[in-house]
């Protein structure tokens, strides 16, 4: 058994198309600014990265086939006017609220981050989805943000990603109820089961039935539990009663301040193997934070999601050393081969060895290398040595902050194509930052995962 992770935040990865048999799949993204209502509504997709027998029109996506699909949203959220407040962003189905589905980000003065949202949706044919959101007040230019950095991929509003998981074992958990995290690892309990087969919980403890190569991605609202409280809150995964190595991830928490905590990853698992979250703070009254927004849905403390996929191809890499980037494009190494069956790395060139539909995360522990510095780092994916269109995202980072910076997406590859992930910042002494906490997972730079899904 081995279990090993990515992280956090999100974005869009849109990949080259070719004439592989596959089962339906979505990679959907805006390159249009959103201005956002303290009324909810829908956002607009008006780019199909990729598509297959899942129909779109301006953000509708309707299922053909009837399934369990794993869906993730991805928004560049900030403010076109300097102001200040939160955004928040949930899914819908059908017209109505997908509960336990919302997320929050503070955004502050001339501040952008990407706000996540995912799970696993139990659809049936004629089913449509959509990503909703709203902002906190009016007046603050609010909403998500599409960016044009001059010579790289444009960073899109919002991005979205689906496609149809293995009929197999999945469960969709989150939780309702605030948890504050210690100095030393806490339990991160889950009392909600959205939906599940093949999967046991026990307030927090998953236990899969059957062997297999899973996907396990966890997400949480990172805030202050108690009023005043900031800090930092760190997220990792253990197995049978063992930290998962590589698998830690940590947000900065400023007075007020929330966002998405991410960590996700692939597990070798066998029948019987329990997964548990656990959490860690510095600060006093932070970690994992629930809120009940009027008129919108929960946002839980912790949106968990776990399926099967298939025992080849995939790979885990990452690194442990910290990668400054240039204000050009950076391309980032990957020094540690955690996990790959039919897919090789060579010092950050990841090539894959079989044609097929393939779902790629990559991410980064975003922050100053060294100093206090301020500014921006943004993170995108190259393949067979060109920009991919539509892929960037950027995180701001303010002296002693760090958060993980997240791009993603689904598409088709051929064998022998070349993915690879490259960074720019601002300024110096921004970039990809590995830490060593004492008694928990390292907290990798960058971690990158790929797994084929047809």
């Amino acid at each position: 058994m081995k279990l090993w992770r990515l992280a956090l935040g999100l974005a869009a990865l849109g990949l080259v198309t070719s004439a592989v048999q596959a089962g339906p799949y979505a990679q959907l993204s805006s390159t249009d600014t959103q201005p956002g209502s303290t009324e909810p509504k829908p956002a607009s997709l008006n780019s199909n990265d990729a598509l297959k027998e899942l129909g779109h029109d301006k953000g509708v996506v309707t299922v053909k086939e009837a399934g369990t699909y794993f869906v993730m949203a991805a928004a560049q959220v900030g403010s076109t006017t300097g102001g200040s407040g939160s955004v928040r962003m949930w899914m819908r189905i059908n017209g109505k609220d997908v509960d336990n589905s919302n997320t929050e980000q503070t955004i502050t003065p001339n501040f952008t981050s990407v706000l996540v949202c995912q799970g696993l949706a139990e659809a049936k044919a004629g089913d449509k989805i959509e990503v909703w959101f709203s902002v906190s007040k009016t007046g603050e230019g609010l909403g998500l943000v599409a960016l044009k950095p001059k010579g790289e991929p444009v960073v899109p509003s919002v991005i979205f990603s689906a496609f149809k998981a293995e009929s197999g074992p999945y469960a969709q958990l989150s939780s309702t109820q605030s948890q504050t995290a210690e100095t030393s690892p806490t339990l991160v309990s889950l009392n909600s089961v959205d939906a599940s087969n093949k999967v046991d919980q026990d307030k927090g403890t998953i236990t899969v039935k059957e062997d297999g190569v899973y996907f396990v991605m966890a997400a949480g609202q990172a805030g202050a539990t108690k009023e005043g409280g900031k800090g930092s809150v760190k997220l990792w995964m253990r197995v049978n009663g063992r930290d998962v190595d590589n698998s830690n991830t940590e947000q900065s928490l400023p007075t007020g301040f929330t966002g998405v905590l991410v960590c996700q990853g692939l597990a070798e698992l066998k029948a019987g193997d329990k997964i548990a979250l656990y959490q860690s703070s510095t600060g006093t009254g932070v970690g994992m934070a629930a809120s009940t927004p009027k008129g919108e849905p929960t946002v839980p403390s912790m949106i968990f999601s776990l399926f099967k996929v298939k025992a080849t191809p995939y790979a885990q890499l990452s690194s442990t050393e910290s990668q400054a980037a240039k204000t050009t494009s950076t391309p980032i190494a990957l020094d540690s081969v955690d996990a790959a069956k039919d897919v090789e790395n060579d010092k950050g060139t990841v090539k894959v060895k079989a044609d097929g539909v393939y779902f790629v995360v990559a991410a980064g522990q975003v922050g100053a290398t060294k100093g206090q510095e301020k500014g921006s780092v943004r993170l995108w994916v190259g393949l067979n040595g060109k920009d991919v269109d539509n892929s960037n995202t950027e995180q701001s980072i303010q002296p002693g902050y760090t958060s993980v910076l997240v791009c993603q997406g689904v598409g088709e590859l051929k064998s022998g194509d070349r993915l690879q992930l490259l960074q720019s910042a601002s300024a110096a002494n921004l970039g990809m930052v590995a830490t060593k906490p004492t008694g928990e997972p390292v907290i990798p730079s960058v971690i990158f995962s790929v797994f084929r899904i047809d």
